[in-house]
């Protein structure tokens, strides 16, 4: 039985992509369960003759040195103590762990190369679309806090409203619906997937030396996906239709766009890259180069 003591033999493995260190982690904690990876790294496994959820998660971290590191334990939280943690993803790679000893049916995917653009989920979007066949919702463990259900990354929704609520509702926990979302492995899937969501496994300031990682809430949420009924998740979205953060009312009852821009800048940055827009283009659009000037 995978415990807490476990993970924190996980969370020692610095795994920059491609690292000796990660592929160690993975030959010891992957490999025995999910098998061979395919040909980007991805370990894949289905239980159950059609499941309908996937979950995921990705097994590099974003340390700049290969091998291992000491990790501590001070009340609930485990800390690292000279680099980042790597709870990101190493937590959802222990929650989906839990959920495969219990035999939840699903899909069951912890990618690679998620730090560096997410590389194998978008190796599976346009090389093996087919093990996404009959999947309805994509479900990522990569969330930061204790309360977020994710609706949009990058500014772009990704999951219905209805179906984030069904989901808070099965699993029990204190979650809220959250349009903050950057990406994570679930975005990629957007376009051929309903739903497409991250939800929160009680990490925080990730990517930093303050890295920590409630290991009670994590258990809590390996809890709550284990005894969920997930044939109660309400798919609604149609991955067909396109529907940005701006194009969402009720979004703009509290907000407004300074705000939003202050609060979320790399995501409002991806999203006009992703409409075309370089830097230059950008300032002259704001007036802030002149095409009609010319230097003496």
């Amino acid at each position: 039985m995978i415990t807490t003591k476990d993970y924190i033999e996980m969370v020692s493995y610095r795994r920059p992509e491609g690292s000796r260190s990660q592929r160690r982690f993975c030959n010891r904690y992957l490999k025995p369960v999910f098998g061979q990876p395919d040909s980007k790294g991805n370990y894949i496994l289905r239980i159950g003759s059609k499941p309908k959820v996937a979950f995921m998660s990705h097994h590099d971290t974003v340390h700049a040195k290969n091998g291992r590191q000491p990790v501590t334990v001070d009340g609930n939280f485990a800390k690292a103590t000279s680099d980042c943690l790597g709870a990101d993803c190493t937590t959802g790679v222990y929650i989906m762990l839990r959920m495969i000893e219990a035999r939840i049916e699903g899909l069951y995917i912890v990618h690679a190369a998620e730090e560096v653009g997410c590389l194998g989920s978008s190796h599976i979007v346009y090389q093996t679309p087919e093990v996404f066949d009959g999947i309805q919702a994509a479900i990522s463990f990569d969330r930061k806090g204790y309360n977020s259900v994710i609706t949009h990354q990058m500014g772009m929704r990704t999951c219905s409203d209805d179906f984030a609520y069904s989901l808070i509702d099965l699993l029990g926990l204190d979650y809220n619906l959250d349009t903050g979302g950057s990406f994570t492995d679930s975005n990629e899937y957007k376009e051929n997937v309903p739903e497409c969501t991250n939800i929160s496994v009680g990490y925080f300031k990730q990517h930093t030396s303050q890295e920590s990682q409630d290991l009670v809430f994590m258990d809590k949420v390996a809890d709550a996906c284990i005894n969920a009924d997930w044939s109660k998740l309400v798919i609604d979205r149609d991955p067909y239709m396109v529907e940005t953060l701006w194009q969402t009312p009720s979004y703009f009852s509290d907000l407004d766009l300074e705000q939003i821009v202050a609060e979320r800048p790399k995501s409002v940055a991806l999203l006009l890259q992703s409409y075309g827009y370089t830097a230059n283009e950008l300032l002259r659009e704001l007036g802030e180069i002149r095409d009609d000037l010319t230097w003496q």
